[in-house]
């Protein structure tokens, strides 16, 4: 079983660049001090075996490069409340008390996500007390394209939670508990994103099965290129259960 995600330093050449000084610049507006860890999460593309994993079958997808990024720290402001911002100004701010976290299912938020994955940790260990946080995401996976990005929020959020609290948890462990949590949203799916999303690894695809978790390393040939083509056409993650 994998241990809990590596956790490296972030070279000082990253934070005055691109989307961490985006984060940063963002997450300031809501804390007086700087993010204590930053939380990456790939996206993913399938290779073999579509939407066969909500029954238990085995898949081969790879992670990819376009992920989400996640700034967080406690919030020193309001210690029982959870803030959530976006660098991308079209999706709004939310915050909530960390006792009464609630996804409300009817409306279709981009946060609701977030809230999953905090929610999932929160119930897996029975927490009755998280520390407050805040959290700013930078997204390059193309929103509602089948490229996972709701799940890697999930993760994102799951994974910051746990680091935040000092829970320890295995990749595979989190990565089940992720699958479960994101139906807090309405996402009747399998654990496949969530899977690769954690197991992922540069110049490989993985053989993942379940009952239980399993993943197989796949090395993909020197020099391949996959190329994943964006029709543009969205659909909402909460919306697969209606085209399977």
């Amino acid at each position: 079983m994998s241990s809990f995600p590596e956790i490296v330093d972030l070279p000082k050449s990253l934070r005055n660049n691109g989307p961490i000084a985006e984060l940063d610049a963002i997450f300031s507006r809501e804390s007086d001090s700087p993010p204590s860890i930053y939380v990456r999460s790939p996206g993913r593309v399938n290779l073999i075996g579509e939407h066969i994993d909500y029954c238990g079958y085995s898949v081969l997808p790879m992670a990819i490069e376009q992920c989400i990024l996640m700034a967080v720290g406690q919030n020193g402001r309001n210690p029982s409340e959870l803030v959530v911002t976006n660098t991308n100004s079209s999706f709004e701010r939310f915050s909530c008390e960390l006792s009464d976290i609630k996804v409300d299912k009817s409306e279709p938020r981009w946060y609701n996500y977030v809230l999953a994955g905090v929610l999932g940790i929160k119930d897996s260990v029975d927490a009755t007390v998280l520390k407050g946080m805040v959290v700013t995401v930078h997204g390059t996976v193309p929103p509602s394209a089948g490229l996972s990005s709701s799940s890697a929020l999930v993760c994102a959020a799951a994974l910051a939670t746990a680091h935040l609290n000092q829970f320890s948890i295995s990749k595979e462990e989190i990565a089940s508990l992720c699958a479960k949590s994101e139906r807090y949203v309405g996402t009747e799916g399998g654990g496949m994103d969530q899977a690769i999303c954690f197991l992922g690894e540069e110049g490989k695809a993985k053989l993942i099965d379940f009952n239980p978790l399993k993943a197989t390393d796949v090395p993909l040939p020197a020099g391949c290129v996959f190329v994943i083509a964006n029709s543009l056409a969205e659909i909402g993650r909460a919306s697969c259960r209606e085209r399977v």
